[in-house]
């Protein structure tokens, strides 16, 4: 018995004392922290995986050209910069660039550049611009999800021009340009300006047949400065349209995002206005069947504080004044949510997961009358949404008058 327990704890001291067997080190590793990915503007390739002389066919974008970000080790700061001092971009990041038929063939051959193994793992941006967004991205979701070291967490965004520039833009504020747009896009998520649409809750949409998805639409102002222009949506996996900026804001109050954060105008007479911060959202959808199409109602209420005003005369000390804002902000506002809701709808395009509600609440019509995601886009065009707003103003600041 003794020489039994003994043998089973000299063997359970072999496994322990094995170590991290299949460990690799950083210096092994080109870790990449953002990926573009464009249509290559010159369809010509170096080719490794496959002869010259034989033909490939080309991903249905065309002929894919893709640039990674990759952090230079040892230059990665641990801390806030100090006085300028330490690496900037330039030292920091090293941008390689390589064409293939495919996006998995430019990566291959991106590798064939780089003397340590390509390691996805940190990866915190992937950009396409808008040109490959609406030609279709099947095969970029399918990339990320095969590889493992993607994480869910991953933004992924789409440029309103080339996205290789947003790998490219030098900001002061962080050395390294793909952590400086995802710290960008965390705060605003924060700060209630921008919808958690990370990659993995596009995935879901995107998996949903009642629901399509949306991703942050950004645009590169100039080599220091990214600018979130509006949120892009999608009809099935293509890009069909996008918002203007400040029509984020009547988004996150169609899903209901808190905390609230964005600030409007209301326009209360010819040269009177005040600025309407929201500090908190909420939205309720019921749907019902009618002459067997489906109906919807949309109630939104939005809780915010007055954070300015354009001219003294406006007393906001008086409840008749507070009120009179309270409505021409929801008169405003239900023409902002249904013009929004509309323009989804001339795109076919569901991002509010309407369809979602008919699966949930009717389940027979869906079942009898719908049946598919293509259908339903169909249907979605033409059902009627009637919004109801709610505004409250809860605050006006120290000074009333």
């Amino acid at each position: 018995m003794k020489h039994n327990i003994a043998l089973f704890l000299l063997t359970l001291s072999i496994a322990l004392l094995s170590g991290c067997w299949d460990r690799m080190e950083v210096e092994d590793r080109s870790t990449v922290l953002g990926l573009a990915v464009d249509i290559a503007e010159e369809e010509k390739e170096d080719p490794i995986n496959h002869s010259d002389e034989e033909e490939i066919p080309t991903a249905e974008v065309g002929m894919i050209e893709v640039t990674a970000q990759l952090a230079v080790p040892g230059q990665i700061p641990l801390g806030p910069s100090q006085g300028g001092g330490g690496a900037g971009p330039e030292e920091s990041v090293w941008v390689v660039k390589a064409v293939g038929h495919t996006l998995s063939e430019a990566v291959t051959h991106l590798q064939q550049q780089l003397s340590s193994t390509i390691f996805l793992g940190h990866l915190k941006i992937f950009i396409i611009s808008d040109e490959v967004a609406r030609k279709g991205i099947n095969e970029i979701i399918d990339f990320m999800k095969r590889n493992p070291e993607v994480r869910r967490d991953a933004w992924l965004l789409v440029n309103g021009e080339r996205a290789d520039e947003t790998l490219e833009v030098a900001p002061k504020l962080e050395r390294i340009p793909a952590l400086y747009l995802s710290n960008m896009l965390d705060n605003s998520i924060k700060m209630g300006k921008l919808p958690k649409v990370r990659a993995g809750r596009f995935w879901i949409a995107l998996e949903n047949d009642g629901q399509d998805g949306y991703l942050p639409y950004i645009t590169v102002k100039s080599k220091e400065n990214i600018q979130v222009s509006g949120v892009g949506y999608f009809r099935d996996n293509k890009l069909v349209g996008h918002t203007k900026p400040y029509q984020i804001a009547f988004l996150n109050g169609l899903i209901e995002h808190n905390p609230g954060g964005s600030t409007a105008v209301v326009k209360l007479a010819d040269h009177q206005t005040v600025q309407l911060q929201s500090t908190k959202r909420k939205s309720d959808y019921t749907v019902t069947l009618e002459r067997q199409i489906p109906h919807f109602t949309v109630s939104v209420e939005i809780t915010g504080n007055i954070t300015g005003k354009n001219d003294e005369g406006i007393q906001l000390d008086q409840n008749s004044t507070i009120s009179s804002i309270e409505k021409t902000a929801e008169k405003t506002f239900k023409q902002e949510y249904e013009k929004l809701i509309k323009e989804t709808q001339n795109q076919q395009s569901d991002i509010l997961g309407l369809g979602e509600h008919v699966r949930a609440e009717l389940p027979n019509y869906w079942d009898e009358e719908v049946k598919s995601s293509e259908k339903w886009r169909e249907i979605y065009e033409d059902v009627p949404v009637d919004v109801t707003v709610t505004v409250k103003v809860e605050g006006v600041g120290l000074r009333a008058k």
